[in-house]
């Protein structure tokens, strides 16, 4: 049995193809990228995780009128940025999926503060530019006192939270029946909250995107 990313299920896609090994996946991984499931296993424990440190860094952000610039885990995916920025309510989300405008951004943030605004809060993801870089662009063009904050590694560890133990066991139950089976080639994953198996071969060739939905709600909040 293999948990993992993208990563660890393609290698167990060669195991099979190439060494007639049988495997079976669980998805696991922050980015919550796997193709054919809604969630994978430690996203939700991630997400509350950033929340939480925006929510705290907010404090500061207001405190002193400053833009705060967080960045977050995701080289190739946006997901685990964008739904910590709605749920912590970040002003700004930036994600690889997604084009930008970066003058633009820094317009509103501008009149925002001169419509008397306390602070802004712009959440990155890692693969859609520096964080720093961002902090300094931005800090230029407004003229307003702006810091960084890299959450880096402290996102992928801590004590899971319920829906992931709940989700994770609900997930390893049907993978050890699968195992005992002689089941091979499968992955198991969420689709509207019950368990589906996938092809492991049609999960790494085929690519996660973003739900729209959720882009399309991370700019109304503005």
């Amino acid at each position: 049995m293999i948990i993992g990313g993208d990563g660890s299920l393609t290698g167990g896609s060669m195991l099979s193809k190439e060494g007639g090994i049988p495997i079976v996946g669980l998805p696991g991984t922050i980015d919550n990228d796997v193709w054919g499931t809604d969630y994978t296993i430690g996203c939700d424990t991630a997400a509350n995780t950033a929340v939480d440190a925006i929510n705290k860094l907010r404090d500061t952000a207001s405190a002193h009128r400053r833009i705060m610039v967080v960045e977050v885990m995701g080289h190739t995916s946006g997901w685990l940025a964008l739904v910590a920025g709605i749920a912590s309510g970040a002003e700004f989300v930036i994600v690889p999926e997604v084009k930008y405008d970066l003058d633009e951004i820094c317009r509103q943030i501008v009149e925002s503060y001169q419509s008397g605004r306390r602070y802004s809060i712009i959440v990155v993801a890692e693969g859609a530019c520096s964080g720093v870089g961002l902090k300094n662009v931005v800090q230029e063009k407004t003229g307003i006192d702006t810091r960084v904050s890299i959450l880096g590694h402290i996102q992928r560890g801590g004590s899971p939270s319920v829906e992931d133990r709940m989700k994770a066991s609900m997930l390893g139950e049907r993978a050890a029946l699968a195992i005992i089976s002689g089941a091979s080639d499968v992955v198991f994953g969420f689709d509207e909250g019950k368990v589906v198996s996938i092809n492991l071969f049609d999960s790494v060739y085929n690519k996660k995107t973003l739900d729209p939905e959720l882009v399309r709600l991370s700019s109304v909040l503005v």
